[in-house]
């Protein structure tokens, strides 16, 4: 059996734009995630109750391998954002398993506060409310590291909706 179609076929995939990777003679191409895709200005909208949100701000931080998407809506004390950011599992947990991400991600939680386990997201998930103002749900999907912040005044109240987001998020993925 000839190599050359498995070559073109790996070429091809490559200068689409995608990450090629062989495994046991199989051919994967993973494409780059959006994660203005992921959670759009709509799904944001119910955050928002008396504001109009506009379309996200795309971003990357190259040195992390990390894509963000921003939505900011308000002025003053009533100024809210949400960002949607993924990470390759690999740079924030190196040499760790899905698995074992997962511990961690559950060793975070703080009894007695608004931190909980989420459960049927990803290969595990958490919400973190680190304050009053500043509240996070992080889960592992598909080797990625999903986070969702809401930053604000009452962000840590956002739970119910910051969780919904986050279960929408890793469902298109």
């Amino acid at each position: 059996m000839s190599k050359t179609p498995a070559l073109i076929l790996i070429v091809a995939l490559a200068g689409a734009g995608g990450r090629v990777t062989a495994y046991g003679g199989r051919v994967a191409s993973e494409q780059t995630v959006s994660p203005c895709a992921l959670v759009t200005a709509s799904d944001v909208q119910s955050l928002a109750a008396k504001s109009s949100v506009g379309e996200g701000v795309a971003g990357a931080q190259p040195g992390s391998g990390a894509v963000s998407c921003r939505y900011t809506w308000g002025a003053g004390v009533d100024k809210k954002t949400v960002s949607v950011v993924v990470t390759d599992q690999a740079k924030i947990f190196p040499g760790l398993s899905p698995d074992q991400v997962k511990q961690r991600l559950a060793a975070s939680i703080k009894t007695g506060t608004t931190d909980a386990l989420i459960p049927d997201v990803g290969q595990g998930a958490v919400f973190k409310a680190d304050s009053p103002y500043y509240a996070t749900a992080t889960a592992v999907v598909k080797g990625r590291i999903l986070e969702l912040h809401v930053d604000g005044l009452d962000a840590r109240q956002e739970k119910d909706a910051l969780i919904s987001l986050l279960k929408t998020a890793a469902a298109r993925f």
